[in-house]
């Protein structure tokens, strides 16, 4: 086999000779919508050497099609509350823009066109950036089908306004703490407060991984969404964290651990009222009546005690920022409060963290004047630097 590149219009294409008809008329097969020259040529040896093993034509179905299959595929491979997410995404927004276009007819202008449109949707930065990884991910599974290889190559994801996190300062957190006194709710936010756990992470939290003696929780479970057996969605007690990072170890201070002892005893004495009808699930942070705390009702109280302590609103999830934040600006090294989170690496502990740095800097230079001038004033300091 044979073939050569040509330009089209602002483009190029790949032309292989792949034989002649029943009237002896020459048969190409045409790879178009490379954005650059060198990219064809690259290519052109792979596909040549495809053909060679035998070519079928891709099939013939559209984006909608395609991401509808893909998106089965990904129901048995990944978290339910993960597929989820990627169902939601791709429905309201990838059909939508690109689901028209048949799979070997669609080119990177197409999704430039569609990413630019996400870009003027008031929509939120987070939404934006994964419906981009949703459709990098899909598009390029989908090269047996007739999708472009590379196709996203050359496509520049949406445009990301950098987000400031929101966290309470230390006057902040001691003014809501004054105000919080829901017998069931107070130990969940004052765990996301001591040790900036997820959520979920709190919810999923067993006694079991509380160890009293050595002041420290093990976070092994959490409490996610799953799909049942009839399909419908439901609140699971899981073993799956977010990443390997996730399972990890948190020392826990003095006070907690008093906190907690309460708790316990407090939890014993709703043991006896309810009986046999008490769901006992080993949980730390449970309803008076046992099983699982929706987080529904704890984002409620969790609301109402903002406004009554009259401190800026912020989410469930900012008392996990708020966490980080207190520890980094107190001279707790980063690496410390990547662990107690489960960050991945320090690289992301330090990026998220980034606007107190200049806090950080001011500790680091408060540090070094204790050692460097512990008792001696700066005038001796200089006199004797002049004596030598």
């Amino acid at each position: 086999m044979r073939g050569h590149i040509r330009k089209r219009g602002n483009k190029y294409a790949v032309v292989v000779d792949i034989g002649r008809d029943h009237n002896n008329k020459r048969k190409q097969k045409w790879f178009s919508g490379y954005e650059r020259r060198k990219d064809a040529e690259k290519d052109l040896p792979k596909i040549i050497t495809k053909l060679e093993k035998g070519y079928s034509e891709p099939a013939d179905m559209t984006i909608e099609e395609y991401l509808n299959d893909w998106l089965k595929k990904k129901k048995n491979s990944v978290a339910h509350s993960t597929y989820v997410h990627y169902e939601s995404y791709t429905r309201n927004y990838i059909i939508p823009g690109l689901g028209r276009w048949k799979v070997n007819k669609l080119e990177s202008a197409h999704v430039e066109s569609f990413i630019e449109s996400l870009n003027k949707k008031d929509i939120s930065q987070q939404t934006k950036k994964h419906i981009f990884r949703i459709l990098s991910s899909s598009l390029h599974k989908g090269r047996r089908f007739g999708i472009r290889e590379n196709i996203m190559d050359d496509v520049d994801p949406p445009k990301l306004d950098k987000k400031e996190i929101e966290y309470w300062t230390e006057k902040e957190v001691q003014q809501f703490v004054k105000h919080l006194n829901s017998k069931n709710h107070t130990m969940p936010i004052m765990l996301a407060l001591a040790t900036g756990m997820r959520k979920g992470e709190i919810l999923g939290l067993r006694w079991s991984r509380v160890d009293f003696e050595n002041k420290s929780i093990s976070v092994t479970h959490q409490m996610k969404l799953e799909s049942n057996k009839e399909g419908k969605d439901e609140w699971v007690l899981s073993p799956q964290l977010k990443t390997k990072t996730s399972y990890r170890t948190i020392k826990i201070d003095d006070d907690t651990i008093e906190l907690l002892i309460k708790h316990k005893k407090q939890q014993e004495k709703d043991k006896m009222k309810a009986g046999p009808d008490y769901d006992d699930m080993d949980l730390v942070c449970s309803p008076s009546t046992g099983g699982l705390l929706k987080p529904t009702y704890l984002r409620n109280v969790f609301n109402r005690t903002i406004k009554r302590s009259e401190v800026k609103k912020i989410s469930f999830h900012g008392l996990r920022h708020t966490h980080a934040t207190l520890l980094l600006t107190n001279g707790v090294h980063p690496k410390v409060v990547q662990e107690r989170l489960g960050h991945r690496s320090i690289q992301t502990t330090l990026d998220t963290y980034s606007h107190i740095i200049p806090g950080i800097q001011e500790v680091a230079a408060a540090s070094i004047n204790k050692s460097l001038y512990p008792k001696q004033k700066i005038e001796n300091v200089y006199s004797f630097s002049n004596k030598n």
